[in-house]
């Protein structure tokens, strides 16, 4: 069984060529989402979360197909 990794990813204004950090990495979509909303209250509006999916210990070419922003 694939196991499934979100992660989080704090965006400043939203921009992904500007400043951006890691906030998380949780193994429940709704975890993830809490954790991004938060972290956007917490900094005033001023960073938007980005989450991507993941499948844990893959490396090869179809990690990275399945690999996908949620949002």
């Amino acid at each position: 069984m694939k196991k499934e990794l979100y992660v989080v990813t704090m965006h400043r204004w939203g921009d992904d060529e500007s400043h951006n950090y890691v906030q998380g990495v949780f193994s429940k979509k709704a975890q993830a989402q809490k954790a991004g909303k938060a972290e956007k209250d917490y900094r005033g509006g001023k960073y938007e979360p980005k989450i991507s999916v993941i499948i844990l210990d893959q490396h090869d070419e179809d990690a990275l197909k399945y690999q996908k922003t949620l949002y």
